[in-house]
């Protein structure tokens, strides 16, 4: 009975401690328009002890699919959890078919990214899907 009380109680201690942590990135995002107007739906899952992400869909402004060649590329690369709770890896843009240093912060739906390249940083923000 007294090992049952303990394991009840390390059970208990970790679920309550469970919310302090950051909100998982892990689901289905959509991007905001980039200049040309296109929107991407990318799907994050685990990858070993990393985050990655493969965009699933493009759409037009309008919200309708639209044929587009970046659609099952991998986009979010190597995003490892730090200790302030956002994640920091690597993120694929499209326009400039260029591979830049991300870092990522997940809030409920909200997850934002702070994309860096040699000379500047940009701020976006994405809606969680699913």
């Amino acid at each position: 009975m007294k090992l049952c009380k303990f394991l009840f109680s390390i059970v208990f201690s970790t679920m309550a401690a469970a919310p302090l942590r950051a909100d998982l990135a892990v689901g289905l995002w959509q991007s905001q328009p980039d200049a040309t107007g296109l929107v991407v739906h990318v799907r994050t899952k685990n990858c070993g002890s990393a985050i990655c992400g493969r965009i699933e869909r493009a759409k037009d402004l309008r919200g309708y699919d639209t044929p587009s060649s970046v659609v099952g590329r991998r986009m979010i690369m190597g995003m490892l959890a730090q200790e302030d709770g956002s994640y920091a890896g690597q993120i694929w843009e499209p326009q400039r078919n260029k591979l830049l240093t991300a870092r990522m912060q997940v809030q409920g739906n909200v997850m934002r990214l702070r994309n860096c390249d040699e000379s500047a940083c940009q701020d976006i923000v994405w809606q969680r899907l699913r």
